[in-house]
């Protein structure tokens, strides 16, 4: 390997590095603008009933439950093998 392989190396790698580290402060930052946003709406936002709290509690976890279980049916079904084509190359399972 001469000399400028070997820079060439260091240097996608550092470049590389540094990109992760540009896209993570990014996100971090998008992560706490939209906390902030979220915060100050939701204090400036009136006050809730004791029933409106409650139908909100469960539509949130209607809702994580179903992603959740979406989530799952997709990661089993690709496991499975249903998500290949039907043209498929492979040989049927004996």
């Amino acid at each position: 390997m001469n000399t400028a392989q070997a820079f060439t190396r260091v240097m996608e790698g550092t470049v590389r590095s540094k990109s992760r580290q540009l896209l993570a402060a990014v996100l971090a930052a998008l992560l706490v603008g939209a906390a902030w946003y979220c915060v100050s709406a939701w204090r400036a936002a009136p006050a809730m009933s004791l029933q409106d709290n409650i139908i909100m509690a469960v539509a949130a976890i209607l809702a994580l439950v179903a992603g959740c279980g979406l989530i799952t049916l997709m990661l089993y079904s690709y496991r499975k093998g249903d998500d290949e084509s039907a043209r498929s190359n492979r040989l049927p399972p004996e």
